[in-house]
């Protein structure tokens, strides 16, 4: 049987689902309301992360003609996502190449869902116009002849609340992972953008959809100690030899691990457990500590 935790009953930290969260949090999130709804051609959104007056990222709904395959014609009508402000940004996705008329490389965000890790596991591309869903309607052939994109409906259909996964460099050159929130729908025509997130802590990974962040209620009654983790292991420094119970949970609550510790610095491998973040909590009589740690 699976022993399952609730957050709750291990930390003092407030663990919310907020507007906006506090800037000593380890997640940004940002809840667009009322959400954005790009339906009409010529439309755009921008998000600005690092409030320097220049968007990060920009979505774009288009409608256009264009010559394709033997020189006909042909009405495009496409929603784009591009990567913009400095060339360290990026959207996680693939590329592939078109030979014909002296090649053009194309870029395919992915459909990411929720709580796929985010890191740098992903290629993350910088191109301006990015495809998640394009159609092309030509002359003489019904009811369209081609469709691209990871997000098109016509293969998978309507894309309700996934998520884009993107890399974001602020002007201090520190890099961040993040997600924003999803849905096309209309036959690709209607692109919906509901909220975003990134992960605070510099090139720290971040769940799709995570917003859950540890913020200490009341600083005098926070445990003197410190959390970290480097590749497999867990570190946990005790400023005190003094006992400490210890434990660590999944994301879904599963018990992992579950101690008292009596040495001022304990080592937890964490081999047997798969890549992924994890909660660790230290109790100590009213006192408490709770981090999130990233296990590769």
């Amino acid at each position: 049987m699976i022993k399952k935790f609730s957050l709750l009953q291990y930390s003092t930290a407030a663990v919310t689902l907020l507007g906006v969260t506090a800037a000593s949090s380890q997640v940004i999130y940002t809840d667009i309301d009322p959400d954005v709804i790009l339906d009409e051609p010529n439309e755009m959104f921008g998000i600005d992360l690092d409030d320097d007056g220049l968007n990060d990222f920009n979505f774009f709904n288009e409608s256009f003609t264009t010559t394709v395959f033997y020189g006909d014609l042909a009405n495009v009508k496409a929603l784009f996502v591009g990567a913009f402000d400095t060339m360290q940004n990026g959207i996680a996705g693939s590329i592939g190449f078109l030979s014909g008329g002296g090649g053009y490389t194309y870029y395919r965000p992915y459909v990411l869902q929720a709580s796929q890790v985010i890191d740098y596991n992903f290629n993350f591309y910088n191109d301006n116009y990015q495809t998640l869903a394009k159609t092309s309607y030509e002359s003489g052939y019904f009811p369209s002849t081609d469709h691209s994109g990871n997000w098109n409906p016509y293969f998978w259909g309507e894309q309700i609340e996934n998520f884009l996964g993107f890399r974001f460099t602020d002007e201090e050159n520190i890099q961040r992972y993040g997600w924003i929130r999803c849905s096309v729908i209309d036959s690709g025509r209607t692109l919906i953008i509901h909220d975003y997130a990134y992960e605070m802590q510099p090139d720290y990974p971040i769940l799709a959809g995570d917003t859950i962040s540890f913020v200490n209620v009341d600083e005098q009654s926070s445990l003197n100690a410190t959390i970290y983790s480097f590749e497999n292991n867990v570190f946990i420094n005790i400023n005190k030899n003094s006992s400490v119970h210890m434990i660590i949970v999944d994301l879904t609550g599963n018990l992992i691990a579950e101690k008292e510790i009596n040495v001022q610095l304990e080592i937890i491998n964490m081999n047997n457990y798969p890549t992924g973040i994890y909660i660790v909590n230290l109790d100590q009589d009213d006192r408490q500590l709770t981090k999130k740690i990233f296990i590769n």
